[in-house]
């Protein structure tokens, strides 16, 4: 049933991109010709990236690579094997300790991109003494990189994972990062299944996060195509959220979008909830290099009363 509450109207949009430079155990060090160059740890690795049009700045630093992993079809490949390369191996990032695992979609355990939101999320989540944690649902969530950033600021999580392997991967990150005592909700569910069921039971959260795929499938099989299920994913956000809501984090990565899209995809919320909309393309950058590396694009958006809150 669509929310009755009602919510003041938009205050502000803005239009900003967020760029991550690295951190101590990872570097963006080149793309070009259909691939990006990083390095994770000790380890550098070439992956795909259709967006990158462009030639290749360093081209001989494409030589120290440890691995390159090559498309398949239906999106899964292989890795080729260069030198020695663990299954997989830790890396720390801003105080959190992650697992990186070359799977045979080109994946690794990690969005760095997505570190770009921990200080904004840190920011949304502190609260006045006293108050109670929010709650914050987290959507798609992936080996949890996002879920613990959110943790450690204070929140409660529900993270959402269709895939069991992946949700066991990041309960081994909550471990590593000393985070496995924090009040965590791991669920392996459907997504549109598992936000249905907490609507019907009238549980609310304070913040929600999502970063859906083109494609996925469920445990029960459930197909995920983000063209048919996006929208009404989308609809279900302001029934979800409490009547004192902090925020909304949608990210997404496929092909095709823009923040442009993702705002209008976020129309008719935003004609419901008014308050604040930020978007923009996430960035990987090096300071030695001229190009910057496009990796999705992505809204925040935030209640009136943060009107100037465009961190």
């Amino acid at each position: 049933m669509p929310s009755t509450r009602q919510f003041p109207v938009i205050k502000k949009t803005v239009s900003e991109d967020l760029t991550i430079h690295g951190s101590e155990d990872y570097r963006f060090l080149d793309s070009g010709d259909g691939c990006r160059l990083e390095q994770f740890g000790p380890h550098r690795l070439i992956r795909p990236c259709p967006t990158a049009y462009w030639r290749r700045e360093l081209p001989d630093l494409w030589e120290t690579a440890d691995a390159v992993h090559e498309r398949g079809r239906g999106g899964e490949g292989r890795w080729t094997i260069r030198r020695s390369l663990p299954s997989q191996w830790p890396i720390t990032w801003q105080g959190l300790r992650l697992t990186i695992k070359p799977t045979g979609f080109g994946h690794l355990g990690l969005f760095p991109e997505h570190a770009a939101h921990w200080p904004w999320l840190t920011q949304r989540l502190s609260g006045a003494q006293g108050e109670e944690p929010p709650r914050i649902l987290h959507l798609f969530a992936y080996t949890g990189a996002m879920t613990l950033a959110a943790a450690r600021s204070g929140a409660r999580l529900c993270h959402v994972d269709a895939v069991a392997d992946t949700v066991a991967w990041a309960r081994r990150n909550a471990t590593a990062s000393g985070l496995d005592k924090h009040p965590i909700r791991w669920i392996k569910d459907d997504v549109m299944k598992f936000t249905a069921r907490e609507i019907r039971r009238h549980r609310r959260y304070e913040g929600i996060i999502l970063d859906p795929p083109s494609y996925g499938k469920g445990p029960a099989g459930e197909r995920w195509i983000l063209e048919q299920h996006l929208t009404p994913l989308l609809e279900r956000l302001a029934p979800l959220l409490s009547d004192q809501p902090r925020f909304v984090l949608f990210t997404c990565h496929s092909t095709g979008f823009s923040p442009a899209l993702m705002r209008n995809l976020m129309a008719d919320f935003v004609a419901t909830a008014g308050g604040n909309l930020q978007s923009g393309s996430m960035l990987l950058s090096a300071d030695n290099l001229r190009r910057q590396l496009p990796c999705g694009y992505y809204v925040r958006w935030t209640p009136s009363k943060s009107a100037t809150t465009t961190v």
